[in-house]
């Protein structure tokens, strides 16, 4: 009988590939996923999974996207990137898909700059749901919800465990943060934001400015600041299991070869089987059930 879990995808940008090389462990191994809760990249990723699409086929899609990867901006749209070369590539994955007809159910988060609050998804148009929950401030477009407007889900909850334990309080959460870095990396070293536009003479000079050690400086500290927050709100939440893939060192809109990450998130996973087995103990399961037995299914907007 297939072990059974609930997963909290993390956000990240194109870290989020790490989620295809985890989930495809989980497979592998033998687990069943019960439910999937996430934010932003975790939230992409996490409704492409619940959807029921083949995992090759989002696979496949994810390498082929990044061969020649286009944010371009739409016209009219207040941000610095668009979004339609990624809905026209979830369309063969996620259709015109209700987040109510997958068959795993599915959580994505956003938060309202309306009114400051998260805002959980449970129903709706799927691509909608994702499309708020990937909306990182300034780059992609906010998207709107009655009268709220919608942005990235990761403004306020990165990783979001309590929302995937509320999906079925008596299962193991294994939690997917994507901030982790190697030991020998450094934030000076972060990625240089935009820099794939850039020729790269322009870049050289730009990079040796004071302009540019302003943006570097700008996006060591985003870094450090985001990873904190999702340092903390694992410490908080506390998850039956972390999962830890060394993607952190590249930037969440950094050009990259998914094909590394999505290794990456297999190795990982791979590595924490055995806290994941252990979970399943009797007084594991107990002291689950003993602490968020009564928990209920949040409530939800509908998308």
């Amino acid at each position: 009988m297939a072990k059974e879990i609930v997963l909290a995808l993390g956000s990240g940008g194109v870290r989020g590939c790490a989620h295809i090389g985890a989930y495809r462990c989980l497979l592998d191994h033998g687990y069943k996923i019960k439910g999937i809760s996430g934010s932003s990249a975790g939230g992409l990723f996490g409704a492409a999974f619940a959807s029921g699409a083949d995992l090759d086929l989002i696979e496949k899609t994810v390498l082929d996207f990044f061969k020649n990867p286009d944010f371009s901006r739409r016209r009219g749209d207040v941000a610095f990137g668009g979004t339609g070369t990624l809905q026209e590539a979830l369309s063969p994955i996620i259709g015109d898909k209700n987040i109510e007809d997958f068959p795993i159910p599915f959580i994505a988060t956003a938060v309202s700059i309306t009114t400051g609050e998260q805002v959980i998804i449970t129903k709706g148009n799927a691509i909608k749901a994702v499309l708020a929950t990937i909306a990182i401030p300034g780059f992609f477009p906010s998207q709107s919800l009655e009268e709220e407007v919608l942005v990235d889900g990761a403004v306020l909850d990165p990783v979001p465990v309590d929302i995937a334990r509320r999906l079925d309080p008596t299962l193991p959460v294994v939690a997917v943060p994507l901030h982790y870095k190697p030991h020998d990396f450094k934030p000076d070293q972060m990625w240089l934001p935009f820099s794939q536009y850039l020729p790269k003479s322009v870049l050289n000079h730009v990079a040796n400015t004071h302009f540019g050690e302003i943006m570097r400086s700008m996006n060591a500290s985003l870094e450090l600041a985001m990873s904190r927050m999702a340092q903390l709100s694992l410490e908080e939440t506390k998850p039956d299991v972390i999962v830890k893939p060394l993607v952190g060192h590249y930037g969440a809109l950094e050009p990259i070869d998914p094909a590394k990450l999505v290794e990456e998130g297999y190795r990982a996973m791979e590595k924490c089987l055995p806290d994941l087995n252990s979970s399943y103990s009797l007084l594991n399961t107990f002291l689950r059930i003993t602490k968020y037995g009564g928990l209920k299914k949040p409530k939800s907007d509908t998308y």
